[in-house]
């Protein structure tokens, strides 16, 4: 972990903005965390991944981040790298009107540290209502996505990963984003459209398939609106986009997993922010046309603000549609505490308990698990 604090230490150094020209000014923050997680008990087991591939697991073990593939396995101990990471963000404002934003982030369960582009796109403020970007951004396809990694924006170690995780995070395109007030509600829209294709995603290599596996989401068409009054606020988004997922064949050509299928996900999530209370609620739903999945997921999280500190007790479910096969399914139930040491730092600790639904026709996969995780999260 010596990479991370070096480029943690680095970042830190960095001031805040620089006056470059006049009207043009660069701002640089950042964000990180340092995360250790050990599985306590689970199902013995060591997982072949089902289609003939090469990756193995050796389980107890447990899936604490799906995009990265960030999993934790009982006899390798305590284990901090698989969700640590450090990012930084620039914006270069070329007036009031025109914008530029890219986010760089870096993880040791990444090839050693090896960055990523996850953001990076150009602003355009129509007015005080409306601005246009266009570039790379991650999808909105939940209510924390904008800041999925950016640990001091929620009250978790992670957000529930039988909600969040889905092998394309990102979209390349443009979108439309709307702020403004309709009388007592505080209004934030927005719609997007764009593709992406994940080469060997995390997800569907190591997790799935077991071989370098591809796949893209054409064609993405979505938007959210999300209303704010007192302490409730509400959010719906609805997104619809093609799937196709293939292997290369050694000699050339492709193997096609799923042909371009027509899907749609649909979200609602209502949460509250009282002087004390803390409730978070997400509802989703992923509907494939042709071949009739259906993916149903949630979670419900209730907390109590003490001071400084957050206890908060959640409840999360994920579950597909039995087409013949089998199902895929997980409860889990976690307990955390979050400690805020100042606005810009906060100390986690997280145990969770999870069941694995999973019919053995459709997968084997990697069972129950009891985990406990610590987590050091900053912004700067």
């Amino acid at each position: 972990m010596r990479a991370t604090s070096a480029i943690f230490g680095a970042a830190l150094a960095l001031a805040p903005a620089w006056g470059l020209a006049e009207g043009v000014q660069f701002h640089l923050s950042g964000f990180g965390q340092y995360t250790v997680g050990k599985v306590l008990s689970g199902d013995d087991k060591v997982l072949t991944l089902p289609l003939g591939g090469t990756q193995t697991r050796q389980c107890p073990c447990a899936i604490a981040n799906w995009e990265y593939v960030g999993v934790y396995e009982k006899n390798r101990g305590w284990q901090a790298d698989q969700e640590s990471l450090i990012g930084v963000q620039g914006t270069m404002r070329m007036g009031d009107q025109f914008s530029a934003t890219a986010q760089v982030l870096a993880r040791p369960n990444n090839k050693d540290m090896q960055p990523t582009l996850d953001w990076a796109y150009v602003s355009w403020n129509l007015n005080d209502h409306w601005t246009l970007q266009a570039g790379r951004k991650r999808i909105p396809l939940y209510y924390y996505s904008d800041f999925l990694y950016i640990g001091t924006a929620y009250p978790w170690v992670r957000p529930p990963q039988d909600v969040y995780g889905w092998p394309i995070y990102a979209y390349d395109g443009a979108n439309a984003a709307y702020t403004g007030q309709w009388g007592s509600f505080t209004v934030d829209a927005n719609l997007w459209a764009g593709s992406f294709t994940h080469r060997n995603a995390p997800y569907n290599t190591q997790i799935y398939w077991g071989d370098n596996t591809h796949e893209k989401w054409g064609n993405i068409f979505g938007g959210y609106i999300t209303l704010t009054r007192g302490e409730w606020n509400g959010r719906v988004m609805v997104m619809r986009y093609k799937d196709s997922i293939w292997q290369d064949l050694p000699g050339g050509g492709r193997t096609n997993l799923l042909n371009p299928e027509p899907t749609t996900i649909m979200a609602l999530s209502l949460n509250y922010d009282g002087a004390n209370w803390l409730v978070r609620t997400e509802l989703n739903r992923l509907k494939q046309k042709n071949i009739k999945g259906q993916y149903d997921y949630y979670l419900i999280g209730v907390g109590y603000k003490i001071g400084d500190w957050t206890p908060m007790a959640t409840v999360s479910h994920y579950e597909t549609k039995d087409l013949g096969f089998g199902i895929e399914a997980r409860d889990s139930h976690s307990l955390s505490l979050r400690y805020d040491l100042n606005k810009n730092w906060a100390l986690k600790a997280q145990y969770d308990i999870s069941k694995d639904k999973t019919t053995p026709t459709f997968y084997d996969f990697f069972g129950k698990h009891k985990m406990l995780t610590f987590s050091a999260q900053a912004t700067f």
